[in-house]
């Protein structure tokens, strides 16, 4: 008889944000995104569609404040840069959102569980991505919706980020847990 130990999830730094908090994360959701596309490039996407900037804050903003601050950055941070920049395009801000909100809660279902790996918050966007493009698909939304493929292959370094940044947050709980914070 094996015995298996019961998965106990670890404890994150969940707090709750003051409304100053709160302000700042949206404002930074926000600007990490814009500061992204002022970036030079000249690629036939935009360097956001790479690098995923809006998908780092949800995380963050997740990991330190849960699931109510996490989809706030996530449906924030769209509307808010197609305002100032122009990206993502309209058509695809409905899409982008829906694609955010199913990334925070994929994040959230598998934090809950005591899922911890690097691979986490990738999954997540994969997830996520998968489930957009499928639901686009099936309510015939053909405007803003690339192909599955070259998108994913797109989304590459951002999916690296995404990795370097769970990682990180990763190392910084465990130091925390630690030191008995």
């Amino acid at each position: 008889m094996s015995s298996v130990a019961p998965v106990v999830p670890l404890p994150l730094v969940f707090k709750r944000a003051s409304f100053k908090q709160a302000a700042a994360l949206l404002a930074v959701a926000w600007l990490v995104p814009f500061l992204v596309h002022l970036l030079p490039w000249s690629g036939a996407r935009p360097l956001g569609a790479h690098l995923l900037p809006m998908f780092w804050t949800a995380f963050a903003a997740l990991w330190f404040y849960g699931f109510r601050l996490g989809l706030a950055a996530a449906l924030v941070a769209p509307v808010v840069n197609l305002l100032m920049t122009g990206l993502p395009l309209a058509s695809g801000v409905t899409l982008m959102a829906l694609e955010l909100t199913v990334f925070v809660a994929c994040a959230w279902l598998a934090l809950n569980r005591g899922w911890r790996g690097w691979w986490l918050a990738p999954l997540a966007y994969l997830v996520a991505r998968l489930l957009t493009f499928a639901l686009a698909l099936l309510l015939g939304w053909r405007s803003g919706l690339a192909d599955l493929g070259p998108a994913l292959l797109a989304a590459l370094p951002g999916l690296a980020v995404l990795a370097v940044i769970n990682r990180v947050l990763q190392r910084r709980q465990a130091g925390n847990d630690s030191a008995g914070v």
